[in-house]
């Protein structure tokens, strides 16, 4: 059964801002990870993907790279909303229209303007799933996607290449699990070749990794690959820690973990550890 979204809740979380995580928390309009980098760790044959949907720019970048089914999860439903509109945009809009919209929607809805009445919005809703529209719509006062920073400032929109190649592969949209990081593995019913856990760790007790860690590797092909990545320098050496003391990397003959390198960002650093089955 389809998920049939809550408008008194949403209005609810959506005031919260970006305090809140949670069904209807704010999502973010653009990435502000450089996913040129990470999705590199995609490997070189990838037939399934999972990562979050956060802005919509993760599963992009994942097909970009070269996986060639992506499915997605959020904690957000607003992040689904955020993925499908970019989908859409691919499909109706040229490279300069897609930039102004994506600065518009920023900007714009950061001023408080209306959603509905920035400029393409009605030709995107109205290729949306109805279900997404009329939520859009009964909460087109609200700011749906105001979290991080803009485009302009983050430089992580797809360059006029990378657009013509998405154009030319993603004519439909992505398959989404509305869950947390917690109850993910219990959604789950194939395995991967690539799994983008992207600062998810962040925001759980850092008791929890090795578990988290532990329910989802089962679900990892032989040669593939689970990433995670972390904003907070702190959390990342934590996550290292667990990954060892529950035995994750440790006398397994059939994984690997290693921590490959910290990308330099505009904005962040991003650690990366990546944990890949080898046999």
């Amino acid at each position: 059964m389809d998920f049939v979204p809550d408008l008194k809740i949403a209005k609810k979380q959506i005031r919260a801002g970006e305090s809140f995580f949670g069904t209807y928390s704010q999502a973010y309009t653009v990435t502000n990870e450089n996913l040129r980098v990470s999705m590199g760790f995609i490997p070189k044959k990838c037939e399934n993907a999972l990562v979050v949907a956060s802005s919509g720019d993760h599963p992009l970048f994942c097909s970009l790279y070269g996986a060639k089914h992506v499915d997605t999860f959020d904690v957000s439903y607003n992040a689904k909303c955020m993925m499908d509109i970019k989908v859409v945009a691919l499909n109706c809009l040229n490279y300069e229209e897609y930039k102004r919209f994506l600065d518009d929607l920023y900007a714009k809805h950061n001023d408080s303007t209306p959603i509905t009445e920035i400029a393409k919005m009605d030709e995107i809703l109205s290729k949306l799933p109805k279900t997404e529209c009329d939520y859009i719509y009964a909460l087109r006062n609200t700011s749906l996607f105001s979290r991080g920073d803009s485009p302009e400032i983050t430089g992580y929109v797809p360059t006029f290449s990378e657009y013509c190649k998405l154009q030319a592969k993603i004519i439909r949209p992505y398959n989404f699990l509305l869950t947390n990081i917690v109850n993910l593995s219990n959604s789950l019913t194939k395995s991967y070749d690539f799994m983008h856990l992207s600062n998810i760790f962040d925001y759980v007790r850092s008791s929890e990794y090795g578990n988290l860690i532990l329910s989802l590797m089962k679900y990892i092909n032989p040669g593939g690959k689970i990433v995670t990545q972390f904003l907070d320098p702190g959390r990342d050496e934590i996550f290292y820690l667990y990954m060892h003391r529950a035995k994750i990397a440790d006398n397994n003959k059939d994984w690997d973990f290693s921590k490959k390198h910290v990308i330099q960002n505009t904005l962040y650093n991003n650690g990366i550890y990546v944990l890949e089955r080898i046999r």
